[in-house]
């Protein structure tokens, strides 16, 4: 691999990170043009298992825009990123996701953790998610008391 080579492989892992990072903050900020910019077109999503799997960019973010309310106050972190690139237009990588919600309509925070497996694609000069969903570890459901919903 020439020097040319390995350079352009770290700005590649670079440009991943960034834009999983992106993704991760578009969602808790409830900003779904800044998540549409983060996925190709033909984006497909396979959240909670595969319980929650939707084809095309617009119907992702319309089962987005109806799971995060903005009433619903969330925390997605993700650790680690081992992202493998595969060719000049491809790549995969893990990510280990920690996630908190706050269901007020329900009275309960939700913790969770997960594991991303997602799929690029590089897209002119822009990497683009073009699969996305995760594979939950555990999910623990904690009911808020009267006094915490007064906070």
């Amino acid at each position: 691999m020439t020097l040319e080579q390995r350079i352009q492989r770290l700005e590649d892992i670079e440009a991943i990170r960034y834009l999983q990072a992106k993704y991760q903050r578009c969602l808790d900020n409830r900003d779904f043009d800044g998540i549409r910019e983060c996925f190709a077109d033909d984006v497909v999503s396979s959240y909670g298992n595969g319980e929650m799997a939707y084809v095309g960019a617009e119907n992702v973010i319309a089962f987005l825009k109806g799971v995060m309310s903005i009433d619903m106050p969330s925390a997605h972190m993700i650790h680690g990123g081992e992202i493998d690139i595969l060719s000049t237009t491809t790549a995969t990588a893990k990510w280990y996701l920690q996630d908190f919600l706050i269901n007020k309509a329900h009275s309960v925070n939700i913790h969770g953790a997960a594991i991303y497996e997602n799929t690029y694609e590089k897209i002119g000069d822009a990497w683009k998610i073009k699969t996305i969903g995760y594979k939950r570890m555990y999910e623990y459901y904690d009911m808020i008391s009267q006094t915490q919903q007064a906070t």
